[in-house]
């Protein structure tokens, strides 16, 4: 019986060390500004470069898609660049306004005005640095 305990304890441990928590909005460690709000959107995207990721928490695509958005984050070259992700479900103001009909959907903007678009999974990190670095 104390066997059964120690290793149920064990197996707790190790499940609780080895397995990253999601966070409030239902996705693990995010390094993407959440935007929560219509006026927060348009007012974080009207100047500059900004990289918008529009998902669902419970989305395989989007999920596929995400190591791609997230690595761009590290790129020395985008540091000027703006990071954002929107919820799809959860943000429907914001989703009808810019006429987001899927997810994912990667929209760029500059300066507040739509430059380029990515519609469904399968965009490299490389296709989107690229394409972020056009407009900068």
């Amino acid at each position: 019986m104390k066997t059964l305990f120690y290793f149920l304890i064990f197996g707790i441990l190790i499940f609780n060390t080895g397995c990253s928590k999601a966070d409030d909005n239902g996705y693990l460690n995010s390094d993407l500004e959440e935007i929560n709000s219509l006026s927060s959107f348009e007012s974080s995207i009207k100047d500059g470069v900004s990289l918008v990721f529009f998902h669902a928490t419970w989305c395989p695509k989007c999920a596929a898609q995400r190591p791609a958005v997230e690595g761009l984050l590290n790129e020395e070259k985008l540091n000027t660049v703006n990071f954002y992700q929107v919820n799809f479900e959860a943000q429907t103001s914001i989703v009808n306004n810019y006429d987001v009909v899927g997810f994912p959907t990667i929209i760029i903007f500059k300066n507040g005005s739509e430059v380029s678009r990515f519609e469904g999974q399968g965009n490299s990190q490389k296709t989107l640095s690229d394409k972020l670095v056009e407009f900068l």
